[in-house]
């Protein structure tokens, strides 16, 4: 018999890397699926709708994850506490202190008709209410199950949408606590926004949410008893229509009328029974092979991811060992070159005079000071040697020679023409000197 889905949002801890597969529709997932399980008809898929918050275009669940982690930790001076941690409370018993979830995902029950903005209008009220913020919504109209997969008109749509709500207060960086009341508050607001009825509360009927695997197998079992309600009211109606069990006895012993006929479907069912409830069994145990499969593979994946890390960690501190060394063989290369360059330079220079000897040091100062030009205490150390000599031009060419040693092609150009601009300098002066003399 149809039903009409009834609005709920059942909340509960995000598995980011399931989720975010999930809700894109990603090819390995789709791959992975076992029509047993769930079904996915990609032809309906573009049916679906995605809503993502201001500010979180771009941005995965795993990121907004260590955002949250960093601002817990800036906001309240301690780390996050990630998982469950067990104690034991003042009468020594033990008890489980539920890690953080700062993510947490949300399935509510939708109808045929329900657009995006209704949603909105939800987690807007939400907000509102309780300062939780909802980060994404992925409306899914492709899901379902085949009453029977041999028969595809035996369709019957799963409608619901996902809702990832963001569980921090960002201004003192911990969880929102919700009560019971305030959940019960919650699944009103689904009702009256959506326009659905809404299900029964919890204390009325003792209920849990199951996950998957628990709820498929609840589901056999409800079949399973309705198939027995239902051959025991085709008993009932036989025996309250006869009227009595004799004769009901005789026209089956004749094997005629409507009775006889009632009681080989009864025979029916009753040897249909068995045979269902072992299908409904081998289908539940397909599906929980398939997520333990599931699981294991995932698993093996993020060993490798880790080992691979591992791999690339141990080679990038290899590398940077090798650098090390070899920033360490050029830096005592270099400290060998330059002390072997002052010995030379010292050596030489103690052979040359005290005033070749000042021009030579201030000409190899030039060129490691790389200026364009001779500083003034540099020129005056060259003059100095100069004015000793008679001959200016001589003079700047004995300099020149004696610096040689220490010059490569381009630093001997740029020398000999320092040297010869003071040269010509001070031969300009002496001529003016010179023609001063000669007025007065």
């Amino acid at each position: 018999m149809a039903t009409i889905a009834k609005a709920s949002e059942h909340i509960k801890p995000c598995n980011i890397a399931q989720c975010e597969r999930h809700n894109r529709r990603d090819e390995d997932y789709i791959k992975s699926l076992d029509p047993a399980r769930i079904y996915v008809r990609l032809e309906l898929t573009h049916n679906n709708e995605i809503y993502i918050a201001p500010g979180m275009e771009g941005v995965t669940l795993q990121q907004h994850y260590d955002y949250l982690k960093a601002l817990v930790k800036e906001k309240t001076g301690r780390a996050m506490q990630e998982k469950d941690v067990e104690y034991k409370d003042k009468n020594g018993k033990t008890r489980v202190r539920k890690g953080s979830s700062p993510i947490r995902e949300g399935v509510v029950n939708i109808k045929p008709d329900t657009k995006m903005d209704d949603l909105l209008n939800y987690v807007n009220q939400v907000h509102e209410k309780w300062g939780i913020r909802a980060i994404q919504i992925h409306m899914h109209r492709d899901e379902g199950h085949y009453e029977n997969p041999e028969d595809k008109s035996t369709w019957k749509p799963n409608l619901h949408a996902h809702i990832i709500w963001d569980w921090i207060d960002h201004q003192t960086g911990k969880s929102f606590k919700l009560n019971a009341d305030d959940m019960s508050q919650i699944q009103d607001m689904v009702a009256e926004t959506l326009e659905m009825e809404r299900g029964k509360r919890k204390e009325e009927t003792g209920a849990e949410h199951l996950e998957r695997k628990d709820f498929i197998l609840a589901n056999q079992r409800k079949q399973s008893a309705e198939l027995d309600n239902e051959i025991a009211e085709k008993r009932d109606r036989l025996n309250t229509e006869n009227g009595n069990a004799i004769v009901s006895g005789v026209a089956n012993l004749f094997g005629k009328g409507k009775y006889a006929d009632m009681e080989k479907e009864n025979k029916r069912l009753k040897e249909e029974l068995p045979k269902q409830k072992a299908a409904m069994q081998r289908q539940y145990q397909k599906a929980l092979d398939a997520e333990r499969n599931h699981h294991t593979q995932q698993l093996a994946e993020k060993d490798k991811q880790i080992e691979d890390l591992q791999g690339k960690y141990k080679g990038e501190v290899f590398r940077h060992q090798q650098d090390n060394q070899e920033k360490d063989r050029i830096i005592r290369l270099k400290d060998s070159i330059i002390n072997d360059f002052r010995e030379r330079l010292g050596h030489y220079l103690s052979t040359l005079s005290e005033l070749l000897r000042g021009a030579v040091k201030a000409v190899v100062d030039y060129i490691q000071s790389g200026y364009r030009s001779f500083s003034y205490r540099q020129e005056c150390d060259v003059k100095r040697y100069m004015n000793s000599q008679p001959d200016k031009e001589e003079a700047a060419e004995t300099v020149y020679n004696a610096s040689l040693p220490f010059l490569n092609r381009e630093e001997c150009e740029r020398v000999k023409g320092q040297l010869s601009a003071i040269s010509q300098d001070m031969k300009e002066a002496c001529l003016q000197t010179r023609n001063r003399n000669i007025h007065m």
